[in-house]
């Protein structure tokens, strides 16, 4: 099967020299499937792109949905392989192609898939290095000032992830901002108020009232915060100003892209 897998690639190789651009694609994903049964996820990855590859350039200006889907199963195969930098890199072309075909849908899909594989690439390279594999045969630097940088990348794309869903994930930033107000809500009610000059410690009701206020910015000024209360006010109010934005412009990116 391997060497019927290497003929195939070969013939491939040979129609695209001759820019026989369709039948390359077809013999190329002929290969990578050949290379999968084999449980050769290596060379089925670059089979796949490679066939990706063809059909974009048959397509011209028609549709790039060949590309699009030689471009998916690459990445499932390298995501095999443990090679989520190059799973990461497909899943980006094939967001492109999806794009040029106006298919937000799957584009909002693979570009989530390569952004969530890049940020296991990351991990693995910082904690697990043994795990990731490189298709390519190139080694990530291991110097200091690298560590830090892939460390920096990591947190940040961690933090993009659960945040918003690297803003394809409208719904996580609600659900980031209705956490942080009954949490900080629950923390007032242990705390005290401030309301028509007099002090009292509020039930939930009031707490979730004034924390949904501070939340949102509005800062109707009918209760304020006393004592160790302005700490909880002033972390609730900073989170604020970047979780509300973040929805918005993830909902606007979701659904508004038509």
């Amino acid at each position: 099967m391997g060497h019927k897998a290497g003929e195939i690639e070969k013939e491939a190789h040979s129609c695209f020299a001759q820019c026989d651009f369709q039948k390359a694609g077809k013999l190329f994903k002929d290969a990578a499937e050949a290379y999968s049964l084999q449980k050769e996820h290596n060379q089925a990855a670059i089979c796949f792109a490679s066939s990706a590859g063809a059909w974009a350039l048959e397509a011209g200006e028609r549709p790039f949905y060949h590309s699009a889907l030689s471009y998916e199963q690459g990445a499932c195969q390298s995501e095999l392989a443990h090679d989520y930098e190059y799973a990461s890199i497909l899943l980006k072309h094939a967001a492109i192609c999806h794009e040029k075909d106006l298919d937000f849908g799957k584009f909002s899909e693979c570009f989530y898939r390569s952004k969530e594989n890049f940020r296991k690439y990351l991990a693995n390279s910082l904690f697990s290095p043994g795990r990731n594999k490189h298709i390519g045969g190139n080694s990530p630097d291991s110097s200091r000032r690298d560590f830090f940088h892939r460390l920096g990348l990591w947190l940040s794309l961690t933090v993009s992830c659960f945040a918003w869903g690297h803003g394809e994930r409208p719904a996580r930033a609600l659900f980031c901002g209705l956490s942080l107000v009954i949490l900080s809500a629950l923390i007032y009610t242990q705390g005290f108020l401030l309301k028509d000059g007099q002090i009292f410690r509020p039930d939930f009701f009031n707490a979730f009232y004034f924390s949904m206020v501070s939340f949102t910015t509005v800062g109707y000024g009918d209760i304020t915060p006393v004592g160790l209360t302005k700490a909880v006010v002033i972390l609730e109010l900073f989170c604020g100003i970047f979780i509300v934005p973040l929805f918005i412009v993830a909902l606007s990116r979701k659904y508004l892209r038509a």
